[in-house]
């Protein structure tokens, strides 16, 4: 599974590290509870150090500025053993690693789900990290020949990521991974020439309308006025229409 991923994302030779990392290693640097530890045998088989993405081997410029320093890129692959609780052992992984990580999570079917978290510096404390939103792709295949799927991992390979700087490198796998939502929302993804500043803020509304909709419709199951429940059912309406025209959109997009 190691060498099939490094191969489909053309991880360029001066990167690969393709080591084992101890879990216990996890546990000194991160400094968790006893329950979180407990989690990395619970449900981790193992974790492999796949890459490592600096200035030196990756030819690209490192960024430091006064809220972020992307010196150090490292890409790990977690086998897990169960994926029941596999967003919070996600989020450990990105608590744990001071530096932005790809982590990607390989289930018993050999399933890939890919996750990215920006971090910035504290303020209060330049030796620790602040860990921004998590983001998760969908389950897939690696060998699932469905454009959508496909679309996607194209998207992350190394070829087809922003070299100008690491910040901005990490950015377009971040990106990639925000906008492989719509794989299980429409079976859609867009192609490579498709900007995700364009796309990510339709995905954006299109949750915020989402969310909205799933408030109301709470609200309206509770309510037992007949006026307030179709006043929420107008609200309901009209927010569904917005969610209408952002598809279509998103649609046009892919």
């Amino acid at each position: 599974m190691r060498d099939q991923i490094i191969s489909f994302f053309q991880m360029p030779q001066k990167t690969i590290f393709n080591r084992k990392i101890a879990k216990k290693q996890f546990h000194e640097q991160g400094q968790l509870k006893a329950a979180e530890k407990e989690l990395f045998t619970t449900e981790i088989e193992s974790i492999y150090l796949l890459s490592i993405c600096k200035q030196d081997t990756l030819n690209v410029p490192k960024f430091v500025n006064s809220d972020r320093r992307y010196e150090e890129i490292y890409w790990l692959l977690a086998s897990f053993k169960s994926t029941k609780r596999f967003e919070r052992m996600i989020n450990i992984f990105h608590k744990v690693m001071p530096n932005p990580i790809v982590v990607l999570a390989t289930d018993d079917n050999e399933n890939l789900s890919v996750s990215t978290a920006h971090k910035r510096l504290n303020q209060n404390d330049e030796t620790k990290v602040v860990v921004e939103n998590v983001t998760n792709s969908p389950w897939i295949n690696l060998t699932d020949e469905g454009e959508a799927v496909q679309r996607f991992i194209g998207r992350i390979n190394f070829n087809n990521l922003s070299y100008s700087n690491l910040y901005s490198f990490y950015d377009s796998v971040n990106s990639a991974i925000r906008m492989s939502s719509l794989i299980e929302q429409i079976q859609k993804y867009p192609n490579i020439g498709v900007s995700s500043d364009e796309l990510i803020p339709l995905i954006d509304s299109l949750e915020d309308t989402n969310r909205n909709i799933n408030q109301l419709q709470e609200l309206q199951k509770e309510q037992l006025d007949f006026g307030e429940k179709m006043e929420l059912h107008m609200k309901i309406k009209k927010y569904k229409q917005e969610e209408d025209r952002v598809l279509i959109r998103i649609k046009e997009l892919c």
